[in-house]
């Protein structure tokens, strides 16, 4: 994560102090860029957010000129107006790869401005163009698993949102099986879903008791009570192997570490 948002930064500062190209000065679209650029190195960015603003009303197309318009607007701290501008590229493609990116973009800034509703929203419009990205797939299985309660010791669980949120890290790890901490945060929230089957078998064994008098009841409460231990055995049998897999990763990554240093 870090290091996608390091690479978006420097690269809107990189294009915040590039030359203009060698358009005709007569274009208005390089015209307003090159003076857009020219407010930029004078860390005028609101004058330079305007500019840019100009030169993509004479060339909406142009991705590089709104990852300007979009730095210029982090500069002033208008988090919003930049996601904008780092999503617009996509309405002007037909290209999956390039709508995802932009996205992700958009998502990723969102992320580091903690506003996680707005993220997740981008992320799930990135993982439309590519189902298989594994940044999108990881996140939103993060947004799930906390919705599922699982980032929480006190919030109840939620097993629609616990179901989400496994099946996320799972295609993650299609993706990319070797990325360790895809099962450390499967595997938190499995741990909170079997709390959830807990209460279930806990409410069962009392219902068997209060409704024993009743055998139809019981013989429903009985059912819930086995489907819920079934559940927490079929867990309990994937934690070992993930904890397994975990291990086995934790290895490779210090062997890795050691060789190198």
């Amino acid at each position: 994560m870090r290091a996608l948002r390091e690479t978006l930064l420097l690269t809107l500062v990189a294009l915040s102090i590039a030359p203009t190209g060698c358009s005709k000065p007569e274009d208005p679209a390089a015209l307003h860029r090159a003076l857009g650029n020219e407010y930029a190195r004078k860390l005028d960015w609101a004058a330079a957010a305007t500019e840019y603003g100009l030169s993509l009303q004479a060339n909406p197309q142009d991705r590089k000129v709104w990852e300007l318009k979009a730095n210029a607007h982090l500069r002033l701290g208008q988090v919003r107006q930049a996601a904008e501008s780092l999503g617009k590229p996509a309405e002007y493609t037909s290209d999956p790869a390039v709508k995802a990116e932009a996205f992700r973009l958009v998502a990723s800034l969102y992320v580091e401005h903690k506003e996680f509703i707005e993220a997740e929203k981008a992320f799930a419009e990135a993982l439309k163009f590519d189902p298989r990205d594994e940044l999108s797939l990881s996140w939103l299985g993060e947004f799930a698993s906390a919705r599922g309660g699982a980032r929480s010791g006190t919030d109840p669980p939620d097993p629609v949102w616990l179901t989400k949120a496994i099946a996320y890290y799972d295609q993650a790890i299609s993706v990319n099986p070797n990325n360790l901490f895809t099962y450390v945060h499967k595997r938190v929230a499995i741990n909170k879903y079997i709390v959830f089957e807990q209460q279930k078998k806990a409410l069962a064994d009392r219902l068997i008791q209060l409704e024993r008098r009743n055998p139809s009841k019981v013989a429903e409460a009985q059912a819930r009570l086995t489907e819920s231990t079934a559940r927490i055995e079929g867990f309990e049998k994937e934690l070992e192997e993930l904890s397994k897999k975990i291990k086995e990763l934790q290895a490779a990554e210090k062997a890795k570490k050691a060789s190198t240093g």
